[in-house]
Formats: C-alpha cells, sequence, structure tokens
C-alpha cells in the first residue's frame, strides 16, 4: 500500500486513520468480541469462555503484515485472523478457543468491520460539511448585492451578485452533503447470516444472537444478511462522489478567479502555503488544487463500487472483494476534499474593487442585454437589437464606451440595482431553502 507521501496530496489524516491497520484489526475484533458475548448470552457457547475471547480481542497483540501476507492466500482477511484469533485464546484457554468466529462467516466480519470505519470516518467529514455550507452562507450575505461579471463560456456576460454564485456553491454541496448523510446512515447495520446467509449453525438461537450482537457492536439490525444486496455501499459511494464534485465546482471557480489578471478573490495565505520551489512571487490555490484532484478520483471510485454491484448468488466473487479498498480510497479522498474547503471557505478573501475594474474593462459592453430590453420596449427588439449592436461596434474600433456610443439610456444602465436584477433575492431563496433543511 502507498506510503503517507504519496497519498499525502490525496487523503486526510483523519479519514485515512478510520481505515489504518490498527483501525482494521480493531473493528474486526470488535465483531469477534461482540459475537462471542453474544452467543453466551443466548447460551450457545459456554458462558465463561466469552470474556476471554473478548481479551484476545486486542488488536495489538496482532502482526498486520503477516495477516496481510497470508490474507492474499486466503482471498480474505477473516481467515488469518480468526487464525491467529483462536491461537491467542489458545494461549489463555484451550477449551475456549474452540468457540472464537462461533457461527460467523468470512463476509460477516469485513462487512461489519468496513460499515464500523465508515462510521468512525464519515461523521467528522460531515460536520466540517456543515461548516463548510455555513462559511459560504455568512458570505453569500455579506456579498448579496456585490456586483461582479457574471461569465459564461469563459467570456464576460451580465453582471450578477456575487453572493448568488457563493449561495449556489452552499446549496449545491449543502443538497449533496444531505444525500451522503442519509446514504451514511443507512449504512451502518451488522452483517450478520453465516456460511451462505441462513444462520443455520446458530439453530433457533438466531434471531437472539443477531440481536445481541447488534448490539455489542453498536450497529443496527437489518431485515436480513445483506451479503449480494450492495445497494447501500453503492449509494453511498455514489454520494460521496457527489460531495467531492460540488466542493470541486467551488474550487474551480475560486481557481479561476484567482487568476492574477482576474484577481477577485483569494484563499487564505499563511506560511509555507500556495509557494512555488521556484518562483517566489506565486501564491497557488493549493486548496482548490487538492478539491480538484479529489474530483478527479472520485468518480472512478465511485464507478469500481457501482460496477461491483452485480454479484453472484449468495456470496460474490471478485465483485465484494473489490469494494474494501476501493471505498476506503473514495472516502479518503473525500475527507482530502473536505478538509481542504474547510480551510479555504472561511478564509476566501474577496477583492470588490478587482470585480468593478473587471467589469469597467468591458467599456459597457456587458450592459447591452440590458440596453436591447430597455430600448425593446419601444421599438421592438428587432430594431433595438440594430442600434445595440451599432453602438457595440462603434464602442470596439473607437475604444469608448458602449453606453456613450449608444447616446442614450445613461441613467437607467447606471442603475446597480436594476442591473443586478433579481439577483440578490435569488441570494435570500438559496440561503432560506439551506436553512429549512
Amino acid at each position: 500500500m502507498a506510503g503517507t507521501l504519496v497519498t499525502a496530496l490525496g487523503s486526510s489524516a483523519l479519514a485515512a486513520e478510520a481505515f489504518s491497520d490498527l483501525a482494521t484489526l480493531r473493528h474486526m475484533l470488535r465483531f469477534e468480541a461482540g459475537l462471542a458475548l453474544a452467543a453466551a448470552e443466548a447460551g450457545l457457547i459456554p458462558a465463561r469462555v466469552a470474556p476471554v475471547i473478548a481479551k484476545a480481542c486486542d488488536p495489538a497483540l496482532y502482526d498486520p503484515p503477516s495477516l496481510a501476507a497470508a490474507a492474499r492466500r486466503a482471498a480474505t482477511l477473516t481467515v488469518p485472523l480468526v487464525k491467529a484469533l483462536t491461537a491467542e485464546v489458545a494461549k489463555r484457554d484451550a477449551a475456549a478457543a474452540a468457540f472464537v468466529h462461533w457461527g460467523a462467516t468470512s463476509q460477516d466480519v469485513l462487512d461489519t468491520a468496513m460499515v464500523l470505519q465508515i462510521g468512525e470516518a464519515m461523521p467528522p467529514l460531515l460536520k466540517e460539511l456543515d461548516g463548510i455550507v455555513e462559511a459560504f452562507a455568512v458570505l453569500a450575505r455579506e456579498h448579496r448585492a456585490t456586483p461582479m461579471l457574471g461569465r459564461t463560456l469563459l467570456q464576460p456576460a451580465t453582471p450578477l451578485a456575487l453572493g448568488q454564485k457563493i449561495a449556489g456553491w452552499a446549496s449545491d454541496i449543502d443538497r449533496a452533503a444531505r444525500r451522503l448523510k442519509a446514504s451514511f446512515a443507512e449504512t451502518q447495520i451488522v452483517q450478520f447470516g453465516g456460511a451462505s446467509g441462513s444462520l443455520s449453525a446458530l439453530g433457533p438461537k438466531a434471531e437472539q444472537v443477531m440481536v445481541l450482537l447488534a448490539g455489542h457492536v453498536g450497529l443496527g439490525l437489518p431485515p436480513a444478511p445483506w451479503f449480494t444486496q450492495r445497494v447501500r455501499v453503492a449509494a453511498l459511494a455514489q454520494d460521496a462522489a457527489l460531495v467531492v464534485g460540488a466542493l470541486a465546482k467551488a474550487a474551480r471557480d475560486i481557481s479561476l478567479m484567482m487568476q492574477v489578471e482576474v484577481g477577485e478573490a483569494s484563499e487564505p495565505s499563511g506560511p509555507g502555503r500556495g509557494g512555488s520551489s521556484t518562483m517566489p512571487h506565486k501564491r497557488n490555490p493549493v486548496g482548490a488544487a487538492l478539491i480538484l484532484a479529489a474530483a478527479q478520483r472520485a468518480p472512478m471510485l465511485a464507478a469500481t463500487i457501482v460496477s461491483a454491484m452485480p454479484q453472484e448468488h449468495e456470496r460474490a466473487l471478485g465483485g465484494w472483494q473489490a469494494e474494501w479498498p476501493t471505498l476506503a480510497a473514495l472516502i479518503e479522498t473525500l475527507g482530502s476534499a473536505v478538509q481542504a474547503m474547510a480551510e479555504v471557505a472561511p478564509g476566501l478573501a474577496i477583492d470588490a474593487d478587482a470585480m468593478q475594474a473587471n467589469m469597467d474593462a468591458t467599456d459597457g459592453a456587458v450592459l447591452a442585454e440590458r440596453a436591447t430590453f430597455l430600448l425593446a420596449a419601444t421599438m421592438g427588439k428587432q430594431k433595438a437589437g440594430a442600434l445595440v449592436e451599432k453602438a457595440l461596434a462603434q464602442s470596439a474600433v473607437g475604444g469608448g464606451s458602449f453606453v456613450e456610443a449608444l447616446g442614450q439610456l445613461k441613467a437607467e444602465l447606471s442603475d446597480e440595482a436594476a442591473l443586478l436584477g433579481y439577483s440578490p433575492q435569488f441570494v435570500d431563496r438559496l440561503l432560506a431553502d439551506i436553512k429549512r433543511k
């Protein structure tokens, strides 16, 4: 597996820790300890052996490299871990070793561990997303009526309020985050089906053990095992990718606004942030870079999870095995994007003077649409369009103002409130919609 230096730009420390070797062992062994306690409480195994097994479920007792090597030979990590756990229990109580992993199968352990890892990684990220949305909402309110040059197809368009652009970022991030919260909640269920999903090894005690096990590991109990029903996992993957995409939309705009010839926004600065190895003058959009890098990876990782959904019969060959490392990479990628934007959003600096200068640099050409509709009210759109086109051509040739070339409507075209149209109200509507949710 790639080391922390290679993955430094693709993962957050918080998300990576949830999928570390220690965390993986901790969650797998949490299942085994919970199973032993549940089986003992249900009277399936001797009560005295459960504490012995639980005590051996200490991740510090096991060697990740040797387990990983053995997992390659078994095509599952559960087999070598259960073998090692059994040996560790036997050191304490030889008879108790016979009751390790009672009635469970490999996928029970791994799916439950994966769910627990998701449960460790996601809540802090979801909280950070709420903070990002709020930071953008605050900025949008502040710039509810700050005029800026709208841009379509990367070219100057009609003006709008900066607040509408920022509120749009907040709205889409909030929408994607709400979807992610819902799909995350659906994953928080135990996996327990035994060999092929019938729990036949537990006989009439199956229901009792299921309920007790779910309680011991702190997860919900689904109606049945979900070995090859992977919609929950796929939905989480897709929604994680949507969050990254929504963050990347804002990051793309911010990076374009940071270009020195535009100069309308800048990421927060600090020692060593955004510097160049050779050009001391540079202030690079590092947060945007990390988010956009995540956006390159997330869709393909999510697609791998979705493509793994057609799993054979009751337990899958290949598709299921593809999920765990892919989902870990996806959540780490999500974590990288969230962590980067959590730093950018509250510290984003806006240069309203630069925005005005960029509008002024068009020599009034961005007012052409408004002029056309004002004139059309009295002379019709065709004639108005011809006058506006003529004035634009004169302005381009002479290098003067479009308004001066038009020779009329100076007062109307200087009305800033009219120029912004309904844009400030759209800010209000977007922010009210976020608040309602």
